[in-house]
């Protein structure tokens, strides 16, 4: 069948003259159907007959030839494809991951370090990402329940959006815990230099050494001679030895300490005994000293509150936020990749910038100044709930017996074994999650280089593996590539283990694709596969509260007590042996599963 458009016909002979004929041949669904536009193209037999059919076009030079047929639809929607390459239909999710998770980059990564910033340690800060992820392990199928049962997702993400923002941003209005304690020391200022010289016995040498490898943050108060009140300098501490002492003198009790005001200020003569200094870095050195428990203070409690409200809904959006793009992408779920990539873009980008805004804003304080962050993210979550009073977020399906149906799919032992897989990652991934930019900065990491690390993670590691995490799922199935992840966390952990130079964590960050990309695609790909129609987003909910629930509690509270007892380096050393003995032990139980189960099991998927 062909078709064709006349530009203007008056007349029988103007009717074939080829230049008012704009023809291209095109397929369409059914056998020699096609289209005809755009190409030159003069066939007389044809021309008659459309000429005969469609005499009334002679009448007139506004009508124009149309003949609907189903070779024609499918051509134009063929052209429309080429000319639109982007499926509007995905366009609103990929806008929804893109703002929301953009949002939650210029915070979350940044909450450990700014917790460490107000004064609370890293048990303290354990034990806040412990009881975080236990109520996100509950919420995640209780939201997930009560979205497939009212079968309501826009109306519930949208609450929850707010409530998270709004819990984040109240974060920065927290006061820093004074936990420091006053010691009576001996000053003397450097008239041709910018620093004072502090001479001390209160601290434990070895521990001092230990804790000052860099600056910390310190105060000093003392009374000049002709004034009858103290003066109070912040500023930088650091352990130095005057070149004036040999080894001798410097090994016995008395320990030099280089202390750089923030401001400048003259020197002058300052009176006996008036000298006190205090730096809660270096608290724990003191001798005979006793602090007071971090566990005391309203700040670290009103933290944990917060924490705990806005990290427990912003990981119930993402859950949240998974369940509805896979009910947009129906049976196309190998497109998962490509639409979560748009996170990952947009999280790496932000927390980048983030990280280089606070740099900006911290200038030459000796206090990091983590506002611009929270700040960036109010306007993209602004952005992000316009777009969902706009966009459309249903469910199509519904279970009549949601939590029956998902008992028979855990009844299984493939999916035991899989959930047992999600859980361990999701310690190891807690692990790295809360105490990785703790490492770093004491590794001497910036804020800039903390944004530029999660900036790899994002946009170089998750990026393409993202992309190609359906290939990745088809080809290798979903049980092995979990089993690639914990090879993964092995070298990654292992690498952490021996690092020395805080930019060289860049280079490792690659394997994040890995560890958590791949991981994450067959996590969610495998719950949306194997969820009864209309239990998916409380079967979603159920694997991602073992992941961000179980897991990263997991991995928070044992990282505490290992980073306080154990110290950074030898705590990513046994989580990477656990690594090692996981990896070959998933392989073993995936093989002898395949034996057992017949051919066309989810395990050979």
């Amino acid at each position: 069948m062909v078709v064709a458009k006349p530009r203007i016909v008056t007349s029988f002979s103007s009717f074939f003259d080829p230049r008012i004929w704009q023809l291209s041949i095109g397929k369409g669904k059914g056998e020699g159907e096609g289209v005809l536009e755009e190409y030159t193209f003069m066939n007389g037999f044809i021309a008659v007959f459309l000429f005969i059919i469609n005499s009334s076009a002679r009448r007139t030079e506004k009508k124009t030839l149309r003949i609907n047929s189903k070779g024609l639809l499918e051509s134009m929607k063929m052209t429309e494809e080429k000319k639109c390459p982007v499926n509007l239909r995905l366009l609103p999710i990929k806008s929804h991951y893109f703002f929301f998770f953009g949002a939650m980059g210029g915070v979350i990564p940044f909450m450990p370090v700014l917790a460490k910033g107000l004064g609370i340690n890293a048990t303290a800060v354990g034990l806040i990402y412990t009881v975080l992820p236990f109520c996100v392990f509950f919420s995640k199928p209780l939201f997930g329940y009560i979205t497939d049962y009212f079968q309501n997702i826009k109306l519930i993400v949208f609450l929850l959006v707010c409530v998270t923002s709004v819990g984040y941003v109240s974060v920065i209005f927290l006061p820093s815990i004074d936990n420091a304690k006053w010691t009576q020391v001996q000053t003397q200022c450097q008239p041709q230099s910018d620093f004072w010289s502090i001479f001390t016995d209160k601290y434990e040498q070895k521990c001092l050494r230990d804790s000052l490898k860099q600056s910390e943050v310190g105060e000093l108060s003392f009374k000049p001679c002709d004034r009858n009140f103290s003066v109070n300098l912040y500023g930088k501490v650091s352990l130095e030895q005057p070149g004036s002492m040999s080894n001798d003198e410097f090994s016995n009790d008395t320990m030099w300490l280089k202390f750089k005001p923030d401001t400048n200020f003259s020197c002058g003569c300052i009176a006996d005994n008036s000298s006190i200094f205090k730096c809660e870095s270096i608290n724990s050195c003191l001798l005979n000293g006793v602090t007071s428990s971090v566990y005391r203070t309203y700040q670290f409690w009103v933290f944990t509150l917060l924490a705990v409200i806005a990290g427990t809904g912003s990981a119930t959006v993402f859950c949240l936020s998974d369940a509805a793009c896979y009910e947009v992408l129906g049976e196309h779920t190998n497109l998962y990749g490509k639409q979560r990539m748009w996170a990952t873009i947009s999280w790496g980008a932000v927390t980048l910038l983030a990280g280089f805004f606070n740099d900006i804003a911290t200038g030459e304080s000796s206090v990091t100044n983590y506002a611009p962050g929270f700040y960036l993210m109010l306007a993209l979550v602004a952005i992000d709930l316009i777009l969902l009073l706009k966009i459309q977020l249903t469910k199509a399906n519904l279970s009549l017996n949601i939590w029956s149906d998902v008992g028979k799919i855990f009844s299984s032992c493939e999916t035991v074994c899989f959930a047992t897989a999600v859980y361990i990652i999701g310690a190891l991934t807690g692990l790295i999650w809360n105490y990785q930019f703790w490492f770093l900065q004491d590794l001497g990491a910036t804020q800039t280089l903390l944004g530029l690390c999660v900036a790899v993670q994002c946009l170089v590691a998750e990026v393409p593996f993202f992309f190609f995490a359906g290939w990745f799922i088809k080809v290798f199935g979903y049980f092995n590539c979990l089993t690639g992840s914990f090879c993964a966390f092995a070298i990654r952990l292992g690498l952490y283990y021996i690092l020395e130079n805080p930019w060289m964590v860049l280079p490792i960050e690659v394997l994040h694709g890995l560890t958590f990309a791949v991981f994450y695609a067959s996590m969610t790909g495998y719950a949306s596969e194997n969820a009864p129609p209309g239990t998916e987003a409380t079967m979603m909910g159920i694997l991602g509260g073992l992941f961000e629930g179980l897991g990263v509690a997991s991995g928070s509270l044992l990282g505490g007590f290992g980073f306080d007892k154990l110290g950074g380096r030898k705590t990513f050393l046994v989580a990477a042996v656990v690594s090692v003995i996981c990896a070959p032990s998933l392989a073993l139980v995936t093989a002898i599963r395949r034996k057992l189960l017949p051919k066309g099991s989810n395990l050979d998927q």
